[in-house]
């Protein structure tokens, strides 16, 4: 099964380009709003979720991507910011408050499309290696042996267990 990433972002331009990026490695699903993303979260149809923190076109107050960075928080999904807004204190606030796995400035991306690839297949890397610790306790358990099942067995958030935090 492919592994599934939602891009969240209001720019029709963005989503395609994303689209195109991830396309031949990942199951990739575009949405425009705070709204259709939210469906596919509850539907549990993603395992990733790239979110621009500006969701209008016509707001620049808008920050409804940061209210879906609390959603699926509460969730447990992981997500990585892609925003044209890279400003200190709302990277702070969706690492610290909202543990995305990454955050990644636009412009920067513009520079280097190959970055976003990385990030996201070193996501899926991570959330694999916990599955397959899942599995191996759950048989530990199945064969009647004492089982614990430490932190390390969590899958959110996966920011805690990046090389480069």
């Amino acid at each position: 099964m492919r592994k599934r990433v939602l891009v969240v972002d209001d720019v029709p331009d963005w989503r395609a380009t994303l689209q195109a990026i991830l396309r031949n490695e990942f199951e990739v699903k575009t949405v425009d709003s705070y709204q259709a993303a939210m469906e596919v979260v509850r539907e549990r149809s993603a395992e990733l979720v790239i979110v621009d923190l500006r969701l209008s076109p016509t707001n620049e107050e808008d920050r409804q991507g940061m209210e879906l960075l609390r959603q699926l928080a509460e969730h447990r999904i992981n997500a990585i910011v892609l925003t044209g807004y890279p400003e200190k204190e709302l990277r702070e606030e969706a690492e610290e408050k909202y543990k995305t796995f990454a955050f990644i400035d636009k412009s920067a991306l513009a520079e280097n499309v190959q970055r976003l690839r990385e990030v996201v297949r070193e996501a899926f890397n991570l959330l694999e290696l916990k599955e397959k610790a899942k599995t191996r306790a759950i048989q530990a358990a199945s064969a009647l042996q004492t089982v614990t099942f430490p932190e390390e067995l969590s899958s959110w958030p996966l920011r805690k267990y990046r090389n480069d935090k």
